[in-house]
């Protein structure tokens, strides 16, 4: 989450229903898998989700967005482009459980 609209929002976030981190404003964090189809959920006042196809090697970035739903804001996961995602995140800290195993510069550009 790049902005800090609807700060007091964070939802769980999760990759084929295992919870895998927070949607924090202005904080990223990442995780690791295989090649495989991919579910990510986040749940504020509906559920959202996003599908998409991971391949052997291959990075993706997942941005989640605030919005104003019926009663509250709402969270929605969108696949940016590679060039999209590391600029986002140079502006954020990372937020993830452990200390990251690779820093930003790491992740090459396509």
């Amino acid at each position: 989450r790049s902005a800090l609209l609807g700060a007091a929002i964070q939802p769980e976030i999760r990759l084929n229903n295992e919870p895998v981190g927070v949607a924090i404003p202005e904080g990223y964090f990442y995780v690791d898998r295989p090649a495989g189809n991919y579910e990510v959920a986040t749940t504020t006042e509906v559920e959202r989700l996003l599908r998409f196809v991971l391949e052997k090697g291959e990075t993706k970035f997942v941005r989640f967005s605030v919005t104003m739903g019926f009663l509250v804001l709402r969270v929605y996961p969108i696949l940016v482009d590679k060039e999209e995602g590391l600029s986002q995140i140079q502006e954020c800290k990372y937020t993830g459980n452990e200390a990251p195993a690779k820093e930003v510069s790491q992740i090459k550009s396509p």
